[in-house]
């Protein structure tokens, strides 16, 4: 049976080794985290893509009932008959 001599570079080799796992997970777990932070980034994106929708809709709205608001003041000068503008008496109650 022959015995196997240890070469000095195997105490050398093993730290190397060790150090290669530790660094490979540390890649891992920081590979890991950035996976979630884009999960939630694209969550955030499409809740922010909802939210600028839902403005656009509302500014729709708004525009559009500001103008029904001017057809009807422009509908209120029209039918008075002298072309001029004039201010209503009436109060509402």
């Amino acid at each position: 049976m022959t015995v196997r001599r240890r070469s000095p570079q195997d105490p050398l080799l093993k730290r190397v080794l060790a150090r290669a796992q530790e660094l490979a997970e540390q890649v891992r777990e920081t590979a890991e985290r950035v996976h979630q932070e884009a999960k939630e980034a694209h969550r955030l994106t499409d809740i922010a893509r909802r939210q600028a929708e839902r403005g656009r809709e509302l500014s729709r709205a708004g525009r559009d009932e500001a103008r029904a608001v001017a057809d009807s003041i422009k509908w209120g000068i029209n039918t008075n008959g002298t072309g001029k503008g004039y201010v209503s008496t009436k109060k509402d109650e």
